[in-house]
């Protein structure tokens, strides 16, 4: 990434004039460049010797970190730290941490086991008075002192092993504070972590052997299919296989590598979209990113992210399916547990995730439309979401 683009998202996160409401306005080119860039790196570590190191390294010079780390932790029968990599720290250190449990009292790690497998949070929370260590320990102290850090942001999900995987990233004082819109792209690359690492513990850890990604993809019980640069099926879960044979909304036609979809309309700007994110014309903060295939219940939501190889120059597209039907209802205690809600925020999202639009959850709670709408506004502010689909869709992974 050029220096430019780096100066134009600081800038985009330091500006102090900003109305209210600003960190929801829509991504820019640079944006959607910078998270294509961090999701290519993301995805390029599944098959490579070095695990997630490159991913760490880009995103360090994305968001001028001092440092960051991935670590792979179990809690149950006992609190064990297992592997993992880091940027940016003493070399040795880490593996040594996670040997030893010195990790578990790195005040980031800690709060992010606390929390849960779906946090995402940071230190100053955008305040940039913030008194980064006041509740510190004397261990993270010393060395948060020596390194200049003046924020940590911190993302947690747990991996098919039912290990908690932790990922903190150090921020510099000289660089301030982590603002909303990159903790909105900390939230956005969440989801792609979350199926990196599958991929590369399917590829690597798993006692059956795969040779290679492709293999990977088909065994992921997640509703995923992986794209060519020429708009062809490479792979296709079972998962993505059977929601199409479910609904009746598409099937695979598996000698011309293609997906016929009973929508003859929906199938052309399926197509569409995919030419469009191979070929570089959109990115993946815009909202093209999303299509609704109508079904015989809600409709099925299909998300589509561009996923360059930079050695072929070419782009592959990773399309993954959400389908609200087979999402169990969450109570108002279980929406609490994973986000950061009120009640009342809590029964808005209940509605939401029933397909209310914002009129129908005012008439069902029986409040005002303004009402509901500063609710939504709340809750995306408070969980790092810079649009509502977004945090919808995470309580349909969690919640599911």
């Amino acid at each position: 990434m050029s220096a430019a683009d780096q100066s134009h998202l600081t800038h985009l996160a330091r500006t102090d004039n900003d109305p209210p409401g600003a960190e929801q306005l829509e991504p820019d080119d640079t944006q959607a460049d910078i998270l294509d860039s961090l999701v290519t790196s993301l995805y390029s570590c599944v098959e490579h010797k070095d695990g997630f190191d490159l991913f760490l390294r880009n995103i360090r010079d994305t968001f001028d970190l001092v440092s960051c780390c991935l670590a792979v932790i179990q809690k149950e029968p006992h609190l064990k730290g297992l592997y993992g990599w880091a940027v940016g720290y003493p070399p040795g250190i880490v593996p040594l941490m996670l040997k030893t449990g010195l990790v578990f009292k790195d005040k980031a790690i800690a709060r992010a086991l606390e929390t849960g497998p779906n946090a995402l949070f940071s230190y100053a929370d955008g305040d940039p008075e913030s008194d980064f260590l006041a509740d510190m320990s004397t261990f993270s102290r010393t060395w948060i002192r020596a390194a200049g850090i003046i924020d940590s942001a911190t993302i947690a999900f747990t991996n098919k092993y039912q290990q908690h995987v932790v990922l903190v990233f150090n921020r510099h004082k000289d660089s301030g504070v982590f603002s909303k819109p990159e903790m909105a792209m900390l939230s956005r690359l969440k989801k792609h972590a979350e199926i990196a690492l599958d991929l590369y513990e399917r590829l690597h850890r798993s006692e059956q052997s795969f040779k290679d990604l492709q293999s990977s993809i088909a065994v992921l019980k997640q509703p995923v299919a992986v794209f060519s640069p020429v708009s062809l099926l490479v792979s296709a879960s079972p998962a993505f296989v059977e929601i199409g044979r479910r609904y009746k909304v598409f099937t695979i036609n598996q000698d011309s590598r293609e997906i016929a979809f009973k929508d003859q309309q929906f199938g052309k700007d399926f197509y569409t979209q995919l030419m469009l994110f191979i070929t570089g014309k959109t990115g993946a903060l815009d909202d093209s990113d999303t299509l609704y295939l109508q079904s015989s219940a809600l409709p099925l939501r299909i998300s589509i992210t561009p996923v360059h190889n930079r050695e072929s120059n070419n782009s592959n597209v990773l399309v993954e399916i959400f389908d609200p039907n087979v999402c169990r209802t969450p109570s108002i205690a279980e929406i609490r547990k994973v986000i950061s809600a009120t009640e009342a925020e809590a029964r808005v999202c209940l509605c939401l995730l029933k397909g209310a639009s914002t009129a129908e959850a005012a008439e069902q709670l029986e409040l005002a439309i303004s009402t509901i709408r500063t609710n939504i506004k709340s809750l995306l502010q408070k969980n790092s979401f810079s649009r509502q689909v977004d945090l919808i869709t995470h309580l349909m992974r969690v919640c599911s």
